[in-house]
């Protein structure tokens, strides 16, 4: 596969052990890469948070920590964490949802503007 006209990163943070992460496999990843502008990738929730000074890993830590952490510094998983090519912030989505609900959050990231 080839990342030429990708414009959005989506990489999914998960655990192994988390059964909404694993409902969400089952349609995710066909969900995300039916847009020809999505770059689909998934990092294991530890590889994120010891990423080890990773530019692209310790951005998603940022971007999870700043928007998507609950106010008792946890995390609901899956988190699917939007980013331009140049690793700006364009939105992220939480937890379960349908096939409608990825898509509707894909098309709303892929035509708002980055911050």
């Amino acid at each position: 596969m080839t990342n030429e006209g990708k414009t959005t990163i989506v990489t999914k943070v998960f655990d192994k052990g988390c059964d909404i992460c694993q409902h969400m496999s089952k349609h995710d990843r066909v969900t995300f890469e039916s847009f020809p502008e999505i770059l689909y990738q998934e990092l294991i929730l530890d590889d994120v948070i010891n990423h080890n000074n990773n530019l692209t890993k310790l951005r998603l830590f940022q971007c999870l920590e700043k928007y998507a952490v609950n106010p008792d510094y946890t995390l609901d998983l899956p988190a699917y964490v939007f980013l331009s090519k140049k690793g700006q912030y364009k939105g992220h989505l939480i937890g379960a949802a349908t096939i409608g609900e990825l898509r509707d959050k894909i098309k709303q990231c892929l035509e708002d503007t980055p911050e």
